[in-house]
């Protein structure tokens, strides 16, 4: 079901892109933030385009979602009676303006990790676009720092690369990834060994949690070379399907910035 409903979305969103492209993008490097290229919340979103991916989006929502849930029917109607705006939605999530999304789960009586999950899958599409314009600019296997050398975003998820078992971050939010030390927390940048450990919740999963007990936070990774089809690797889709990793983090303590 999962599966289907990202495919279904990932099938919107390329149109939705094709469609952004025949309008002017501009390209303006943040002045603010000289570190990485681009701060996304810098950008206006057009909001023509934005409110038609949303229905969209919306009632791809509503076709995978069972009859008790009505979560897509809620957002719908938030957006109907203007209690929803998608672009400060989008860049309030890009910000992980908790408070914000606290206050609005509790008007439209839904949880914030959804609309968190709302924001983010409108911001992409034209996140991407930037991140295609920009792409030969970035030094990827030699970034090695703790965001993302496009946007600044924090690391959501990680993978140990099939070839050579590097270690790479994935930002949700504009799809890069960039190359980082085996034994560095990409939060604080503890390199003590013996403060820095991993879990598996089974013995030859793919899966596990790196975790770091000096900042107690946490980030999951999928091992490639243990996958059984590694060329089918969707982050996106990985880190969805993981939920219960970021329960059992959160369980024993630890914190990811992006959840």
């Amino acid at each position: 079901m999962l599966n289907n409903f990202i495919r279904e979305i990932d099938k919107i969103k390329i149109e939705a892109q094709q469609n952004y492209k025949k309008e002017k993008i501009e390209i303006n490097p943040s002045s603010s933030y000289s570190q990485y290229l681009i701060d996304f919340r810098d950008i206006d979103i057009d909001q023509k385009w934005l409110n038609e991916y949303f229905i969209k989006f919306i009632s791809t929502w509503e076709k995978f979602e069972g009859d008790e849930d009505r979560v897509a029917e809620r957002l719908r109607q938030g957006f109907e009676q203007k209690d929803l705006d998608l672009e400060q939605l989008v860049k309030k999530v890009v910000s992980s303006d908790s408070n914000y999304l606290m206050e609005l789960a509790e008007k439209l009586q839904l949880e914030k990790e959804t609309l968190s999950f709302l924001g983010l899958e409108l911001g992409k599409p034209v996140f991407e676009l930037y991140a295609e314009k920009f792409k030969d600019k970035l030094d990827l296997d030699n970034w090695e720092k703790e965001y993302c050398p496009l946007c600044g975003s924090l690391p959501a998820f990680a993978y140990l690369r099939e070839e050579d078992g590097k270690r790479i971050l994935w930002c949700r939010f504009c799809e890069t990834k960039w190359s980082f030390l085996r034994l560095k927390c990409p939060f604080c940048s503890n390199e003590d060994q013996d403060s820095l450990r991993y879990f598996f919740t089974e013995e030859g999963s793919p899966y596990r949690v790196d975790v770091c007990e000096k900042c107690n936070k946490y980030i999951k990774t999928i091992d490639q070379r243990k996958m059984q089809n590694p060329d089918e690797l969707s982050l996106s889709l990985e880190n969805m399907q993981t939920y219960y990793l970021d329960l059992l983090a959160e369980k024993d303590g630890y914190s990811n910035p992006l959840v």
